[in-house]
């Protein structure tokens, strides 16, 4: 499947490859050359001995993606691989303003990565009918334009590969060609002229795998000049039948040895979408190619190909062309590119796997985001009270694979797993079946996230609620539920009446009411909101026993704070790691500030008295006495011993509030609840956390 094809103007062909492959034009020559190259890490050395096949990544460039190519090739480092397989149209090559994109291209990556130039795309011009997917009227055209790259870039690619899918139509249209004897004439000569000019080469990758038609081109002369066989490979997701790797690649080779070749079978192409956001899925296919006994795979792709551009089929025709990537478009990686970032062997989590068969018990816990900051705390806490709890989160955030290993070594097999996304509605009502209780913490969480991203933000926070409160009217009618919204829900707060002093701004009066009622400023603060109107009017018309706590400022251990979203973790890690520090605004800016073992207490209170608090949207954070400003907390931080960091200060970011203090009274006198743990003594906790100091939990 691939990339992009492009159906441009073509202009004249490359220059003559000689005589030699105008000889060649039947596809038959030498005899073959010896068998591909030998294995090779694509990883760190400290990974090679964790992996059979050498690995590396598919990624299609449209000319004049330069900056595209800058961030591909970052990932890839942060992955640690290195061959990358990439595409160059011949008919993109023909329009005279690609000249500087493709004289550029392959050398910039070839100073990074082994690079595999794929040779496809007929210019129509020079087709027998105008279209990409047409033989050349000349099958000697296509061996005169690879003689030519060679000659201008050989010396950045050791291997070239000749044309890509070329068992399906819209790659090669094998209804003009339908006994493959132009594609012999064109693919056979071009190959046989390559390997005279010393470059080896690999047969494009079979799509769908067919051992049929490798046996055609034994039979048109192909084989006899390549050095590697690709197939290719999506199941899941395009293939409608599917015998398993290790029989698909059985096939193959038993073709292969019919005809006494050497030639290695290369996985050119392996991939899945993750349209239902299914990123499980992409990791256990990793695992089933990393058994297969096969000296290279490529996965494809990097990232998600961007929205605005138009797919092989059209523009969105077919969704899943969209979403194969290791990283979404808006930047997050999947939980695959996670894995690889942690320099893991994928195999390292079957476990997860496994898990999503395991069937939780009756009356278990569902945790959405259970692998997040508050959630990972609140299912510790629930584990050891001896309750069945199921952690439902995708993994995206960073931290959240590292949070969730370590609720695994604390409680073993007690703790179910589900690496799902709350947008996957199915596998969703699968997890709350039967549920006594769900704590609804997955979000996105940044407002500068969703001013980045709109849509994502929409459907994560208010889309994905509706899918939990469906899942639970639907799977868990009695189930408690428990929605954790934000203080971003009451806006910028402009209205307040505001006392300028030393270190903080004060409100004049009570400050915020309890009863001032919702006003979105953000589109953070729009999805958060909606996503919480829809909890309170489910527990109004559907008599679910659904409440709503919009949080302040939580804080405490197994936070991955940043300057985004989690700001005192984010402060004091800066501390810890001698990085610098943005303060946004004058640093002035109150908040309420909890612990989150005390948020953690009125969770479990909720759950314990759902009677309470059903219906209602409640304020929860430290309340007026635990409240500080940013630069306060910078001065709690010398005090605790934190070492100085340099800080800097930047204009005040959209939405941001300049005094926010939650009401706490409602919730403590219908619960009872009282926040425990002061300002100071909770960063002192937390800096012992993150300084490797702090050995038990700070007591329920």
């Amino acid at each position: 499947m691939t990339a992009t094809a492009s159906n441009g103007a073509a202009g004249a062909a490359g220059t003559a490859a000689g005589g030699t492959a105008g000889a060649m034009a039947d596809g038959r020559g030498a005899a073959a050359g010896p068998g591909g190259p030998p294995p090779s890490a694509f990883l760190d050395p400290a990974m090679q001995e964790s992996r059979q096949a050498s690995w590396g990544v598919l990624e299609w460039f449209e000319p004049g993606e330069y900056d595209r190519v800058e961030r591909v090739l970052q990932r890839m480092r942060s992955l640690g691989i290195r061959r990358l397989r990439t595409g160059v149209s011949w008919a993109e090559t023909q329009r005279p303003e690609n000249a500087r994109w493709f004289d550029w291209l392959l050398p910039r990556l070839a100073q990074e990565v082994e690079v595999i130039p794929c040779f496809v795309y007929t210019p129509p011009s020079l087709g027998v009918e105008p279209s990409v997917a047409a033989p050349p009227r000349e099958p000697k055209s296509f061996a005169d334009f690879l003689d030519a790259w060679i000659t201008r870039q050989g010396q950045h690619f050791e291997w070239v590969e000749l044309w890509n899918e070329p068992n399906s139509a819209r790659n090669w249209d094998y209804t003009i060609d339908p006994d493959w004897l132009e594609f012999g004439r064109t693919v056979g000569g071009a190959a046989y002229w390559a390997r005279q000019r010393g470059k080896k080469v690999l047969l494009g990758g079979m799509s769908p795998i067919d051992p049929h038609w490798l046996e055609v081109m034994f039979q048109r002369g192909v084989m006899d000049h390549v050095d590697a066989v690709g197939v290719h490979g999506f199941p899941g997701t395009w293939e409608a039948r599917w015998n398993g790797w290790a029989q698909e690649i059985a096939r193959v080779q038993q073709v292969l040895d019919r005809h006494g070749s050497r030639a290695p079978i290369w996985v050119s192409e392996a991939g899945y979408s993750t349209t239902r956001h299914d990123h499980l899925r992409q990791l256990e296919l990793a695992q089933d190619l990393l058994q297969l006994p096969v000296e290279r795979v490529y996965w494809y792709s990097v990232e998600d190909m961007p929205e605005d551009r138009a797919a092989l089929s059209g523009f969105h025709i077919d969704e899943r062309e969209y979403h194969f990537g290791l990283w979404r478009e808006d930047g997050a990686p999947k939980l695959l590119a996670q894995v690889l970032m942690s320099r893991r062997d994928p195999r390292d989590f079957r476990w997860m796997v496994q898990e999503a068969t395991r069937a939780a018990g009756p009356n278990h816990i569902v945790i959405t985001g259970g692998a997040g900051f508050v959630g990972t705390n609140l299912a510790h806490r629930l584990l050891l009270d001896g309750h069945q709890v199921l952690v439902y989160d995708n993994l995206e955030r960073q931290g959240s694979l590292a949070n969730l290993e370590w609720l695994r070594s604390m409680h073993g097999n007690a703790l179910r797993v589900r690496v799902a996304d709350v947008r996957d509605r199915f596998t969703l009502r699968q997890a709350v079946r039967g549920a006594r209780a769900v704590f609804h913490l997955a979000a996105q969480v940044a407002v500068t996230t969703s001013l980045r991203n709109v849509r994502s933000d929409f459907d994560t926070n208010a889309v994905g609620t509706l899918n939990v409160l469906e899942a639970v009217r639907r799977e868990a009618p009695d189930a408690f539920l428990l929605y954790a919204s934000t203080n971003k829900v009451y806006g910028s707060l402009d209205d307040l009446t505001l006392v300028e002093r030393p270190t903080r701004w004060e409100a004049k009066g009570k400050g915020r009411s309890g009863t001032r009622h919702v006003s979105f400023a953000t589109p953070y603060g729009c999805s958060k909101g909606a996503a919480d109107q829809y909890v309170l009017d489910h527990a109004r018309t559907f008599g679910m026993k659904a409440t709503v706590f919009r949080m302040s400022c939580i804080y405490g251990p197994h936070q991955n704070g940043n300057e985004d979203q989690g700001w005192v973790a984010h402060f004091l890690r800066s501390a810890r790691d001698g990085e610098p520090l943005t303060v946004y605004g004058d640093g002035k800016q109150v908040r309420d500030v909890l612990h989150v073992q005390d948020l953690v207490d009125a969770y479990v209170l909720a759950m314990q008295n759902p009677d309470a608090v059903a219906g209602n949207a409640w304020d929860i954070g430290g309340g007026p006495r635990h409240t500080t400003s940013l630069l306060e907390l910078l001065e709690t931080m010398r005090r605790i011993g934190c070492p100085p960091t340099k800080v800097t200060f930047d204009a005040p970011r959209p939405g941001d509030q300049r005094h926010y203090v939650s009401d706490i009274a409602p919730l403590r006198a219908a619960l009872g609840w009282e926040p425990k743990l002061g300002v100071e003594a909770g960063l002192a906790d937390l800096w012992a956390f993150l300084s490797g100091r702090r050995t038990v939990e700070v007591a329920a």
